[in-house]
Formats: C-alpha cells, structure tokens, sequence
C-alpha cells in the first residue's frame, strides 16, 4: 500500500470512527425518550418471564422499539460485617444457613426467591427477597424490517 493510500485509509477509518461516536450519543439520546416515554405509560406495558416488564412502540415503517424492564436481580453476595448484611441475617434469623451459603461472603442459594416464600409469610418474605436484590437497567431492542435495498441483496 502507498503511503498515499495507506493515509486516505486512516482518514477514512478515523472519520468512520468519529461519526459512530455521533451516532451512538445520539441513539443513547434517544433510547433515553423512549425509557421515559415507557415510564408514563404503565398501562401499556406487558408482564414478562421472571417479573420484569416489557413494552413495545411501532415505528411508522412497520419495525418497532422494545423497552425491557428486567425484574431485580439477586445481589451475588452479602457481606454479614456490613449494615445492610447484618439487617438481613437480623431479618432471616435462624434460617441464615438454609438460604445462604458462606463463602468469603454469604451468597443467595439456588432458588432463593422459592425458599424464602417457603419459610416466611407474605410482608416478611418480600422484606427479605427485596434485601437481597439489586436494581437492573432498562434495555432497548428494536425490530427491524428489511429495506427494499435489503430484499434485493437477499433475494439475489
């Protein structure tokens, strides 16, 4: 390649680099509307496996966008020398080894959630389920349909 080339390439390369870092804050930009938007229409928005929520927007040329609202996930482990550890070995008492398992710290054993329900009524069991979660961020997916450029490359 000549050095010639070789500097066009670069060019090329750095100015492709340049416009995707623009368009992804823009797409960041606006996955951010449409999580709001989500967010003010509750009504819309359909239960998913595991507790989250999901909803769907069409766009005007048949594809659509996806707000996922996973549901909170487990907290990987808790720390029994820590405030909150020590309020939720308080909260479980003497069921702490039936729904723990001690390592460096005290993890959530296989069907967790299950367990606790098993051994605490209502109130109780969702305080102790909600002391052991943390929060998960909304996901934006999209649909696409294929352009009419896109059904002439596959259709050949």
């Amino acid at each position: 390649m000549t050095d010639t080339k070789l500097r066009a390439l670069v060019a090329l390369a750095v100015g492709l680099d340049r416009e995707l870092a623009e368009k992804s804050e823009q797409l960041k930009l606006l996955k951010a509307q449409l999580i709001a938007e989500a967010n003010s229409r509750p009504e819309e928005q359909l239960a998913t496996d595991g507790g989250g929520s999901s909803w769907t927007a069409p766009g005007s040329d048949g594809c659509a966008a996806r707000v996922h609202f996973p549901a909170p996930s487990l907290k990987a482990s808790v720390n029994g020398e820590k405030p909150a550890g020590a309020k939720l070995f308080e909260a479980v008492g003497r069921f702490k080894e039936q729904l723990f398992t001690p390592a460096l710290a005290w993890e959530p054993v296989h069907n967790f959630r299950g367990r606790v329900r098993a051994l605490f009524a209502g109130a109780e069991a969702v305080k102790i389920i909600r002391l052991c979660e943390t929060s998960s961020s909304p996901r934006v997916s999209f649909e696409t349909k294929p352009t009419d450029e896109n059904s002439r490359k596959s259709a050949a």
